[in-house]
């Protein structure tokens, strides 16, 4: 069983959101995989990382969504973005620096950044993409 199950509220009925969503909820459960096997500081760095460079990706996805279809709402969302990404920034950074060791605190931030931001910020926009060419 997952740390951190996909669950249908979490559908936007976007296909491609849809699947990048699912994708950093499988980051979320590698990483509390590789904490739970105690496996090494750069196996753990990887999975960071990676969860890291893919928030970036999302949100350029997101992003260029916005401007295409005219999100009215896309100023504070983008806000919102930036103030997650800075987070998840400092997360593997400091991770790297070895000042901070993957905990069920780290994971419950991750769970609560991926499952708040998806079923309220995400949501906002539903109305105006679904249906929409969604370019990556």
């Amino acid at each position: 069983m997952a740390f951190f199950e996909w669950d249908e509220k979490l559908s936007t009925g976007i296909p491609v959101i849809d699947e990048q969503h699912r994708k950093l909820v499988s980051f979320v459960n590698q990483l509390h995989e590789a904490m739970l096997q105690r496996r090494g500081k750069e196996v753990l760095g990887g999975i960071i990382d990676g969860l890291a460079k893919y928030t970036v990706y999302h949100f350029a996805t997101e992003e260029k969504a916005f401007a295409a279809h005219g999100y009215e709402d896309a100023p504070g969302h983008i806000k919102a973005h930036k103030a997650l990404l800075a987070r998840v920034e400092e997360i593997a950074l400091k991770h790297a620096r070895g000042e901070l060791t993957v905990t069920s605190e780290t994971l419950n931030f991750l769970i609560e950044w991926v499952g708040t931001h998806i079923m309220k910020d995400d949501m906002r926009y539903v109305p105006l993409l679904k249906g929409k060419e969604i370019a990556v």
